[in-house]
């Protein structure tokens, strides 16, 4: 699995994929042919309280990334994907 960030992508370690929630992939909402896409998502969020915790999640989790890559470019230092993110 791969993580893209805005800094670049980066490999995601076995052990941190593993813990990550299981999450359809998210529709291009700016794309009208997804608009079915878009109804299929929001019915799977809607389908139970535990999509949704798993949907915040990952998107924390994703945002946590983001910064810790962006950091880690600026300071010119390697970035490895962790686990941060998903408490």
């Amino acid at each position: 699995m791969i993580l893209q960030t805005r800094s670049g992508e980066f490999p995601i370690p076995i052990e941190v994929a593993e813990r990550l929630p299981t999450v359809p992939p998210l529709p291009e909402v700016s794309a009208p042919a997804d608009d079915e896409r878009v109804r299929e998502f929001q019915r799977w969020l809607d389908s139970s309280p535990k999509h949704v915790i798993d949907y915040e999640r990952l998107r924390r989790w994703h945002l946590v990334q983001d910064e810790l890559a962006a950091s880690a470019k600026a300071e010119g230092r390697p970035f490895v994907v962790t686990e941060d993110g998903l408490e």
